[in-house]
């Protein structure tokens, strides 16, 4: 079973079609966000050119709406930030699979949708608060504006329409810009995975590892990720919460597995490195892209796990691997799970990984009669 590098490119014509609808879509975005701006700067001109100080009225003005437009871009920002798409199943159809998607470290896309969250929660929750705080801005802004009867409407309708304008702006250029860019240089990244193969195919296996590394570092290695499980597990108590959040890093890991590139070998060499969160996150690759070479290091992984933790993802493992395991390998992992399952094994009875191991078993034993000969 070959480990799927990356997604097919799109053709050039089609990309440059894209390409060119977006240069469109964002010289109109443009286009618009300057007649708005320029649109509320002229109206403070005209607004300042009735105050006793207009230049002190522009320039407070100037000062109050590039904060806001500032507040609303990063507002704009947070919702906009793109969700990184997890592997597509077999027999997507091309069109389908040529989107954009990425595998990379989402801690950005992870805080924009906890940041979003929270301000959407508490917005719907203290509308009548903020309403208040918005009627205490615009009293607070109106001196700036020549402290005349109208000044704190001009300045709330000032602060909207660039707050609004800010936050449209922030919010098109995110989704315009920063979703190609990360699918380009993760691409690029995959496509480093692929020529790393083909020079460790013609003997070059010092540059491969070279090149296999710097993609690594491009696509957000899983290295760190490793130590994000390492960290929460030495920080979190024992107890469900810490589960919950160790089966996040799984996961997250096991839906970019057929996306990171690594082949059979490179993620074995990864299980090998030593501490448990380098096991158990090669444990989700395996789990997200079976292979029969991955067998040795379930088999480790389930008779000498470091924790009950790992030796459920081995199991999990196991299981998802078994359709893909040639008679003598399916006999390897029936023994190991015997032998788990006995007194003195590590599997405790009447637990999940007791109930997990014996369905497995039970698949397996079926598997054997079903076997032409047996």
């Amino acid at each position: 079973m070959t480990n799927n590098p990356g997604r097919p490119a799109l053709p050039v014509a089609r990309r440059r079609r894209i390409e060119g609808r977006s240069a469109r879509v964002s010289r109109r975005v443009g286009t618009v966000a300057t007649v708005l701006a320029g649109t509320g700067v002229l109206s403070l001109v005209l607004y300042a050119t009735r105050c006793a100080e207009p230049l002190s009225v522009i320039g407070a003005g100037l000062l109050v709406t590039g904060a806001v437009a500032a507040v609303g871009a990063g507002l704009g920002f947070l919702f906009g930030v793109p969700r990184a798409l997890a592997a597509q199943p077999e027999g997507t159809p091309p069109q389908e699979e040529a989107r954009p998607a990425y595998a990379a470290n989402t801690n950005l896309e992870q805080v924009s949708d906890w940041l979003t969250k929270l301000l959407i929660g508490a917005g719907l929750t203290q509308l009548d608060s903020l309403a208040r705080l918005f009627k205490r801005l615009c009293r607070d802004l109106a001196p700036g504006f020549g402290a005349r009867a109208d000044s704190a409407v001009f300045a709330g309708a000032l602060t909207v329409e660039f707050l609004i304008l800010g936050f449209l702006s922030g919010w098109l250029v995110t989704r315009l810009l920063l979703a190609s860019a990360l699918s380009e240089a993760d691409s690029k990244a995959l496509q480093s995975f692929v020529e790393a193969e083909t020079l460790s195919d013609r003997g070059r296996h010092d540059e491969a590892d070279t090149l296999r590394a710097l993609a690594l570092e491009q696509l957000g290695s899983p290295q760190r990720e490793a130590q994000r499980y390492d960290e929460l597990r030495r920080r979190l108590p024992s107890g469900s919460h810490r589960t919950i959040q160790l089966q996040a890093v799984v996961d997250a890991a096991r839906a970019s597995a057929r996306d990171s590139g690594l082949g059979p070998e490179q993620v074995k060499e990864f299980f090998g490195r030593g501490s448990e969160g380098e096991r158990v996150y090669a444990l989700a690759l395996m789990q997200g892209a079976p292979d029969p070479a991955h067998l040795d290091a379930v088999l480790d992984s389930l008779t000498r796990s470091r924790s009950a933790f790992e030796q459920y993802q081995s199991l999990v493992a196991a299981e998802l691997l078994t359709p893909y395991l040639a008679q003598p390998e399916r006999n390897r992992l029936a023994a190991a799970l015997r032998t788990q399952l006995a007194p003195g094994g590590f599997v405790a009875r009447s637990s999940e990984r007791s109930r997990l191991a014996e369905r497995i078993l039970r698949v397996l034993e079926t598997a054997d009669e079903a076997e032409p000969g047996a």
